[in-house]
């Protein structure tokens, strides 16, 4: 339902930029700049056309014949927008890291972490609500403010992090930090949970805007979200030897 789609949103596709850059910095080291970049194009730009101008336009083919509408091929991005601008990304950080040096920093403490996602939750609210509505799905995008707010942020952390080995610290997070995240996101599943079910309507004068709590909390929530879900899976998923699921995983 609603609820489901507004607590995954809100989170999972910055998480997908940030572990995607993770990976890059090392890459890169290994590959060197051509091998890496033929790498993207063929992994993601294969991908994305694959499906943009098979796959998808198939699907399109067949749902029209089914429904009784003309027939006519069409271009389409659907889904894999992610898989076009994961690619631009990329591209843009392998000609950056040619004449940029690292960055080297340690991750901050949780609780910075987290005033920054406050910080981007002006940035996400700015560009939600000062963005023409014909202009936020430019270049495919779900949203200019999730770009803005969140995409390129993580993205831009991802690569830093997979520099300077953040897991690390995600490993060696304290016990209060741990339970402050996993609260953070709890809270945020419930305020979601009342507001589209209108559980607070019983409230004289209360009246809150789901899109305006969603446009103000995103960011913040996808701060804890992403740290709250890494460290969950290395305490509970990551034993030796390595889980069932790891091992599935690493296997993809």
């Amino acid at each position: 339902g609603l609820w489901f789609l507004n607590v995954n949103q809100s989170y999972f596709m910055a998480a997908f930029f940030f572990i995607s850059a993770y990976f890059c910095p090392k890459s890169m080291d290994r590959k060197g700049f051509r091998r890496f970049v033929e790498d993207k194009l063929v992994r993601l730009g294969g991908g994305f056309l694959l499906y943009s101008l098979l796959l998808g336009p198939i699907m399109i083919l067949f749902c029209r014949a089914y429904g009784g509408y003309p027939v006519s091929y069409e271009f389409y991005v659907g889904p894999p927008w992610f898989i076009l601008w994961l690619l631009n990304f990329t591209l843009i950080y392998a000609v950056i890291a040619q004449f940029a040096a690292p960055v080297k920093m340690n991750m901050p403490h949780p609780v910075i972490l987290l005033l920054f996602g406050a910080f981007l939750s002006a940035a996400f609210y700015g560009v939600a609500v000062g963005v023409p509505q014909e202009w936020q799905f430019l270049g495919n995008v779900i949203g200019w403010a999730y770009v803005i707010g969140l995409y390129i942020p993580f993205f831009t952390a991802g690569i830093i992090a997979g520099r300077n080995d953040w897991m690390k610290s995600v490993e060696e997070m304290e016990t209060w930090c741990v339970w402050m995240l996993r609260t953070i996101v709890v809270g945020f599943w419930i305020l979601m949970f009342c507001l589209v079910g209108g559980l607070l309507s019983f409230i004289p004068n209360f009246n809150v805007d789901m899109n305006l709590a969603q446009n103000l909390a995103a960011p913040l929530y996808a701060v804890a979200m992403t740290l709250a879900l890494i460290q969950f899976f290395h305490q509970y998923f990551n034993g030796t030897p390595p889980s069932k699921i790891a091992k599935s995983a690493g296997a993809a």
